[in-house]
């Protein structure tokens, strides 16, 4: 995931309380089938973060 071409989008982090907050671009929420209200979950593999969404 070095190429250029992987990447699919960028956005920013927002701060909730003393939480960070991140807003997902519509065009990936729509590409993993995310909704209001469901679960994600983040998973580490050799130091990259993947998001899946959790069934």
């Amino acid at each position: 995931m070095n190429d250029k071409n992987d990447l699919l989008d960028i956005t920013r982090t927002s701060k909730k309380g003393t939480s960070l907050r991140i807003t997902l671009p519509k065009r990936i929420a729509e590409r993993l089938l995310i909704g209001e209200g469901d679960f994600l979950g983040f998973y580490e593999k050799d130091g990259t973060i993947y998001i899946k969404k959790i069934v």
